[in-house]
């Protein structure tokens, strides 16, 4: 039976580690940064932040309040902010700005906001007024 030496078994598992957390790093980076983006252009340019929307959640917004570019500024709180904490969750994310907390998912051209304008009420699920299906 050959053996792996425990040296170049611990240089491997530190690779695939180093690895990971970088890959970490720039999707927490990059979710924080499209989250940011969406609450920076809401009022001042809605329909950029609607064009970061994902699709379920525009088609939602537009089904209830109607065209995005109007109705979107309506339902949003204060523009920008800063980025105070990134939670990964796969394709998911929860970014919580210093305005707002903004959830995304990752599509394969970036991350789209599944929910915004949201109001934590402690154990029990976000209240966003707006969110898709």
């Amino acid at each position: 039976m050959h053996r792996c030496p425990a040296p170049a078994l611990l240089a491997a598992t530190v690779l695939v580690l180093a690895g990971c957390v970088g890959q970490g790093n720039v999707e927490n980076h990059n979710a924080g940064s499209a989250a940011l983006a969406f609450a920076s252009s809401a009022k001042a340019s809605p329909a950029t932040a609607c064009d970061l929307l994902a699709p379920e959640t525009r088609k939602e917004l537009e089904s209830t309040d109607g065209p995005c570019d109007s109705s979107l500024p309506l339902q949003v709180g204060p523009a920008g902010g800063i980025v105070r904490q990134v939670q990964l969750y796969g394709k998911d994310a929860i970014v919580h700005l210093s305005t707002d907390t903004v959830f995304l998912a990752r599509f394969r051209d970036g991350w789209r906001v599944t929910a915004a304008a949201c109001t934590s009420r402690g154990d029990r699920p976000y209240d966003c007024k707006i969110k898709g299906d």
